[in-house]
């Protein structure tokens, strides 16, 4: 009735739709980087979507079943085997005890998640089972997946729920390539830049930094210059914004980002691009395009 945990791979965190309602205590909502895959493996498996998930970040994880049961795998950033058998991904697959999964290297994407039927056994905490590591709350003891962990998962779900024998894709252009246009609005300091930083915002090729993680994608190219250095005070940020830093260099916010920030909000992602972002692995270039006028 359990996961066992051989290998975690690069970052294997516990996911469910996320904490809300606690923002004006600091606590993120926190939940899946990709919304939209998340929602799809827990269609696959005939779950409500709330039930908790595992989020793998790239490859290497290696996951022993120890009780049969239906899973999904969606997303990218890995090919997986199951007995050193490649599986397709977006379809369900029917598991016995003892079957060994892995996720391997892959060329694009950037975040796999694993559901099972009938979800995860974890305790919530501030109604949510998702992790956030900065606080150590969630999950198992608000950290990441380790080798030897064993996660119990829920087995009286009706296995006719699931949607067997399909294949359903999702639409996202950072499961195929490593060029991304993502689709943006002005920010609230929007005129803070003149003319020209605006267009350089929205013309320029960013590039993803290695430093990138759940709280924020660091982008490298040419610095952003304000008309003229103002000091914002801290004021509310989310998911999605992309704030300036005193180097010019803008990062977006993620699921994990703070609640508050002190830096320009130059823009923010449309929100259906979230899910594009975050199947965007550290290297690849980004390309704003500005849906105002």
């Amino acid at each position: 009735m359990s996961l066992f945990i051989h290998k975690p791979g690069i970052q294997a965190l516990i996911q469910d739709r996320g904490r809300v309602g606690y923002r004006h205590l600091g606590i993120p909502e926190s939940g899946p980087m990709d919304i939209h895959s998340f929602e799809l493996a827990q269609l696959l498996c005939g779950n409500t979507g709330q039930e908790a998930l595992v989020e793998f970040t790239l490859h290497g994880a290696h996951i022993e079943l120890e009780k049969a049961s239906v899973i999904a795998l969606t997303g990218g950033g890995a090919t997986a085997t199951i007995n050193n058998k490649k599986i397709d991904f977006n379809t369900t697959h029917s598991v016995e005890k003892g079957d060994h999964l892995k996720l391997l290297a892959s060329e694009f994407g950037c975040r796999t998640y694993l559901a099972i039927q009938g979800g995860l056994k974890i305790n919530a905490e501030l109604g949510s089972c998702s992790t956030y590591t900065p606080a150590q709350l969630g999950g198992i003891e608000g950290r990441a997946l380790k080798k030897g962990d064993r996660i119990e998962f829920n087995t009286g779900a009706n296995k006719k729920s699931a949607i067997n024998n399909m294949q359903i894709n999702i639409d996202n252009p950072a499961l195929e390539k490593n060029e991304i246009a993502i689709r943006c609005h002005k920010g609230p300091e929007w005129e803070w830049f003149d003319n020209a930083t605006q267009s350089q915002l929205v013309k320029e090729n960013w590039r993803i930094s290695p430093q990138s993680n759940r709280m924020g994608y660091q982008l490298q190219g040419s610095p952003l210059l304000l008309k003229e250095k103002t000091e914002l005070i801290s004021t509310a940020v989310m998911p999605g914004i992309i704030q300036v830093t005193p180097s010019g260099m803008p990062i977006i916010l993620g699921a994990d980002a703070q609640t508050i920030g002190g830096y320009p909000r130059i823009a923010r992602v449309h929100t259906p691009d979230m899910s594009i972002l975050g199947q965007c692995r550290p290297g690849i270039l980004l390309r704003f395009q500005l849906l105002d006028k």
